[in-house]
């Protein structure tokens, strides 16, 4: 066998079946094999970052190792911001990069890739020989799972037609590393913690993804309220006492009431800046108790009054045969306004005749789009915080958020690469009109593949977050004021179905386009700039939405 024919035949026996990428001279002798030999699912992008974010996405709505390819040079510059994303977010990845031949100067294309690839935190894996090639690949993907990071598979485009032998390269088979359970002292200091506790909240991160029960059992003997980070957004779905998202992208109930906690118990969750919102989350001034398997998260942002070293399950199970069942938050009163809470109660619709609240939008697609949704969020003014805030999803791997940057214009490609994973769910990608610019090629990707995404353009004609920076500083807003085109046409000249909407009563007849569509759809929704959003009001201005004088709406 050749050894484009070994990277590819290593790569099916990992069970890789779908692969994004940008064909080139370098890349397509391995990519023609997966496909033509293997049957494996090739997604064309219209550019290599793109082709990266698809499959991060892809991985984190999946479940499963994301595989993107790209050629040589320029290829694997262009996709620097998608790998430096997708190493933050700590993505199991491949992305198989073709290599110059070593020591070709003439090559227009040559460049030190390992050099590119260091900085954004991916590693990289080269094939070293012809006779490595399989054992090198294998090792490629066990350090994607093992070192949770995209890996780049450099592969030097003289080795490709070169005879690999017979060589058996084995493969690689993810197994969760047994973690050992904490102390039983530690577990007795919780215990007692948690006695003393009347309003206990446990907070669940990515960490505790296997205790989700464990942990639910727990809450219901300890009288806690459940919530979780961000990153782990409906991880306590269907739970009469999950109150959402703890940190800035609470609801206003989710707020009030972890603001009211006398005990913060975070299991497998890092209690970063976002978590905590900046302290906020701490005015009732609740003792602390972290609980992860890495000792070195401890201390990182908050400092805990407990820390717990070992599994979260484990932890979960001894507490709920140690502690003492007590009602603590659990009573028939809080039940009741977990289970009446609609974030679309939260403030009156401020749109007006130059365009629609963001808010009101949030709330017409929570009713609207399918609960079984896969939901990928945007950085921006109004397509971050509220959709993080208003927009529920089942699980959380249908929350994809590709903010790990803080880099706009990455939202579109990583839908599609959950929308690939997932054809079973209902897509709903929440973008800007100026993130959106930057990646409106990949429309063309989401039409040909016939995916079944919504996307819904937050259009205030400006970089919104930069409009509100500026106006509260007192700059000229006019910098940050940039026309767009007609999104709807531009969306229905690549194929997709499409419509603006500018008022409430349109945004109410959106159900029977969104609800279940059987191929792309875009929405452009045009924004009112009188309105700023609850997040930029209270970080930007510095006001809390508990003092008499918080407003969104500009008066």
């Amino acid at each position: 066998m050749r050894v484009a024919e070994v990277v590819a035949s290593t790569l099916a026996a990992h069970g890789v079946s779908c692969v994004f990428g940008v064909l080139g001279d370098g890349n397509l002798p391995i990519l023609d094999v997966l496909v033509r030999v293997h049957g494996a699912d090739y997604v064309a992008a219209a550019r290599e970052d793109g082709a990266v974010l698809m499959a991060d996405g892809y991985a984190r709505a999946g479940g499963r190792l994301g595989v993107a390819t790209v050629t040589h040079g320029p290829a694997l510059t262009n996709a620097v911001t998608a790998l430096t994303e997708a190493a933050r977010a700590r993505t199991p990845m491949l992305v198989v990069a073709a290599d110059t031949p070593p020591g070709d100067r003439r090559n227009p294309q040559a460049i030190d890739q390992e050099d590119v690839v260091r900085p954004t935190g991916a590693g990289v894996q080269h094939v070293h020989s012809a006779e490595s090639a399989g054992a090198d690949t294998v090792r490629a993907v066990r350090r994607a799972f093992v070192e949770r990071r995209p890996i780049v598979l450099n592969v030097p485009t003289t080795l490709l037609g070169l005879d690999a032998g017979t060589g058996e390269a084995g493969t690689f088979r993810e197994d969760r590393a047994p973690v050992p359970p904490p102390s039983v002292e530690e577990v007795a200091r919780v215990a007692e913690a948690l006695a003393r506790a009347e309003r206990p909240v446990i907070v669940a991160g990515r960490g505790a993804a296997h205790a989700r029960d464990d942990l639910a059992v727990l809450g219901e003997r300890a009288g806690a309220l459940l919530a979780t980070t961000l990153k782990a957004k409906g991880f306590f779905g269907g739970d009469p006492f999950d109150v959402g998202v703890c940190g800035g992208f609470a609801t206003a109930l989710g707020r009030e009431l972890i603001r009211s906690s006398d005990l913060i118990l975070a299991v497998g969750a890092g209690l970063n800046s976002f978590t905590v919102d900046g302290g906020r989350m701490l005015a009732g001034d609740p003792v602390i108790v972290h609980n992860d398997v890495r000792a070195e998260a401890f201390g990182e942002w908050v400092s805990a009054d407990l820390r717990i070293l070992g599994d979260a399950g484990a932890l979960a199970r001894m507490l709920t045969e140690t502690v003492e069942p007590k009602t603590g938050w659990r009573t028939p009163e809080i039940e009741r306004r977990i289970a009446e809470y609609a974030y679309e109660n939260e403030f009156p619709d401020a749109s007006d005749e130059t365009g629609l609240d963001p808010h009101t939008v949030v709330a017409a697609l929570e009713r609207m789009v399918p609960r079984e949704r896969t939901l990928v969020v945007e950085g921006g003014h109004a397509a971050l915080s509220e959709p993080c805030r208003g927009l529920s999803v089942p699980d959380p791997s249908g929350f994809v958020f590709p903010v790990n940057f803080g880099s706009i214009g990455l939202g579109l490609a990583s839908a599609i690469g959950a929308a690939t994973a997932r054809p079973d769910r209902v897509t709903l990608a929440v973008t800007g009109d100026g993130a959106l610019m930057m990646n409106l090629a990949e429309l063309d990707t989401a039409v040909r593949r016939r995916l079944r995404l919504v996307v819904v353009v937050m259009n205030d004609a400006a970089f919104g977050y930069e409009y509100h920076n500026m106006l509260h500083r007192g700059m000229d807003v006019g910098l940050s004021l940039i026309p767009r085109p007609d999104f709807a046409a531009v969306a229905r000249a690549f194929g997709a179905q499409a419509v603006t909407v500018l008022t409430p009563g349109e945004l109410d007849d959106l159900k029977t386009l969104i609800a279940d569509p059987s191929g792309p759809v875009l929405v452009d929704a045009r924004l009112t700039r009188n309105v700023r959003t609850r997040w930029f009001a209270e970080h930007e201005n510095g006001l809390d939405p508990a003092d008499p004088d918080f407003r969104p709406r500009y008066r």
